[in-house]
């Protein structure tokens, strides 16, 4: 029997409800935080991560902003669990981002805005294949953590550039 191709969409939003659980598991984050920081309601998420909804761009969006990745690492095949070394996520309030822009074909570069207070500290796994992270300092240290002996210090004006394939910690 040939396949109609209407199992896909089903396919499709269980493989992005798996991801999505994963991601927040391996943060350590739980459903009702990662509906605090993402605006989707509870009953929304859990829906989602069931496979039972289709999620909407502008959910997948709010959904990718909250767990900081780009919303194409939602859409990505691959079975990649991000690896989870984090034992403090920080709460809402400590620090804020926000997606200025997107630029790139197919508006695949994204342009972020984050804004911390003094002594938080932010984990972040690595992102898809091929990420790449770009920091301009405006005000303040930004220490960014590579791993125990891996530090590069940053000042104000000062520019770094890393592939964001490797976990992180800001």
């Amino acid at each position: 029997m040939a396949d109609s191709g209407h199992d896909k969409p089903a396919a499709l939003s269980l493989n992005i409800g798996n991801k999505i659980r994963r991601l927040r598991q391996s943060r350590g984050i739980s459903l009702n935080d990662l509906s605090k920081l993402s605006g989707v309601s509870k009953g929304a998420l859990s829906k989602l991560e069931s496979g039972f909804s289709s999620p909407r761009v502008d959910t997948l969006d709010a959904i990718a902003t909250a767990l900081r990745l780009p919303v194409g690492d939602l859409l990505s095949g691959g079975s990649r669990i991000y690896p989870c070394f984090d034992k403090h996520r920080p709460a809402p309030g400590e620090y804020s981002q926000m997606m200025k822009f997107r630029i790139g074909p197919g508006n695949t570069s994204e342009i972020w805005l984050l804004q911390m207070e003094p002594q938080v500290t932010i984990h972040s796994p690595g992102h898809s294949d091929g990420s790449h992270e770009h920091i301009l300092v405006h005000s303040g240290t930004l220490h960014l953590r590579f791993s125990q002996y891996e530090v590069i210090t940053l000042e104000p004006g000062d520019f770094y550039a890393f592939s964001a394939q490797v976990a992180h910690t800001y």
